[in-house]
């Protein structure tokens, strides 16, 4: 008999006052006359810059403005958002959002214009979550120019400060509330896994493997926006499928593949990240070399996550058997989530050390920010060591929590390779 999923209760009221107060000591911190939560549109998964629902716990696109003690006022992209809200008021659901706060129009003037109807002095100390780098797609911020432009235009005078790394500070470790939607959410992660593993066999094809992957996170309640993929007897690339934006038929898997994804499953807006990688019968010995020195630098992470130690240690700690085997790496062995902050490439070599690499402009490499950050319980990771050997490249991973004497894992099964079984 199949045993009935249970959904976690929705966020309370409790959690709400908990985070405003968190806008407020932000702006207590910095003296600021105005606190401005930038949050980007919908569907602009994975990492969206969706700060603005971390204080609404709504549809995302809105622009949140937090004034002294006031309740905050949303400003919204659509009216269809104020029509979600009313339809959720008729169904009775618990609400963050009161009616009166909520106003259409979500431009750089109408913002102006809403702080001036509050009472903002002509030359207001503004604090602005939207305006620094958030790796790893805004590197110059989510705040668009003109929505900029037009609050400058409205306020010369105005002294503007980026304050997204006190929101980071102030939020990272997360709440019992919180784990329980991030639990759910890697509960959802590890069948999206494992119907990837038993999904994957000869014949059949990449396309046909992210629509089970996808649905079975639809049917459990959850949502995905993307799923990052590629598979072959050897891959070294990493990014969604190459069909998913170029006109090309999706790749059929066969006998000596391996397929290697990364499934972003959410609950809430609460994301976990499993990197799964499934062998199709007998691999290449360098494939199965790679894994299991991606499994070695995991175990290495999981065992230092530890509430006092820096992010750079975990890093440095983390890449030491990848160092130590001579491969190389394609993308982070380790990130935060919920929300994004500290990247860890470490030092190990990337792609810059392949023939091929030599007949691009520049091969670049991101950045490693955040080393500096010290630990703290409840913080939430995702793993995702990475070994290549020449063409052969493996992944394996999954989300964990910050413990007092070590990581909090969260799921099994994508952190070892998989097999299929057909």
């Amino acid at each position: 008999m199949k045993t009935k999923m249970k959904i976690p209760l929705p966020l309370s009221l409790a959690e709400r006052d908990r985070r405003w107060e968190i806008a407020r000591i932000i702006m207590r911190k910095n003296q600021l006359d105005t606190l401005i939560i930038y949050g980007d549109r919908e569907s602009a998964t994975p990492a969206p810059f969706c700060i603005d629902h971390y204080f609404t716990n709504d549809r995302l696109g809105s622009v949140v403005i937090f004034h002294q003690e006031e309740k905050p006022i949303v400003i919204t992209f659509a009216s269809m958002m104020i029509a979600d809200h009313m339809q959720a008021s008729v169904r009775g659901d618990l609400q963050w959002i009161e009616p009166a706060q909520i106003y259409v129009g979500k431009t750089g003037t109408n913002i102006g214009n809403m702080l001036k109807e509050i009472g903002i002095s002509d030359s207001p100390k503004i604090g602005i979550i939207g305006l620094e780098p958030y790796p790893p797609f805004y590197f110059d911020g989510a705040l668009p120019h003109r929505t900029w432009k037009g609050i400058t235009e409205v306020f010369p005078d105005a002294e503007i400060i980026p304050v997204y790394k006190d929101f980071f500070n102030l939020t990272a470790s997360k709440s019992e509330e919180e784990l329980r939607l991030i639990t759910h959410a890697a509960y959802i992660g590890e069948a999206m896994s494992e119907v990837m593993r038993v999904t994957v066999k000869p014949g059949v094809s990449e396309a046909e493997i992210a629509a089970a992957i996808t649905s079975t996170c639809i049917a459990m309640g959850g949502f995905t926006g993307e799923i990052l993929m590629g598979s072959g007897p050897e891959y070294i690339g990493w990014g969604p499928p190459a069909w998913q934006y170029r006109s090309q038929a999706p790749r059929i898997i066969q006998e000596g593949d391996i397929v290697l994804a990364e499934i972003f499953a959410l609950y809430g807006m609460y994301e976990t990240q499993h990197q799964a990688a499934v062998a199709v019968g007998d691999i290449h010995p360098n494939l199965e070399h790679a894994a299991r020195v991606a499994r070695e630098c995991y175990e290495k992470g999981v065992g230092v996550l530890k509430a006092g130690i820096t992010f750079g240690e975990v890093v440095d700690t983390m890449e030491q058997p990848l160092l130590e085997s001579g491969g190389w790496h394609v993308h982070p062995l380790i990130h935060s989530i919920n929300p994004y902050g500290p990247i860890g490439f470490g030092t190990a070599p990337g792609i810059e050390v392949l023939l091929q690499a030599d007949q691009y402009g520049y091969v670049g490499r991101l950045p490693n920010p955040g080393r500096d950050l010290i630990l703290e319980a409840g913080m939430c990771f995702a793993f995702e060591p990475n070994c290549a050997f020449g063409n052969h490249l493996a992944n394996i991973g999954g989300t964990v929590i910050v413990g007092e004497d070590k990581g909090i894992e969260l799921n099994i099964n994508s952190t070892y390779l998989m097999r299929a079984e057909y």
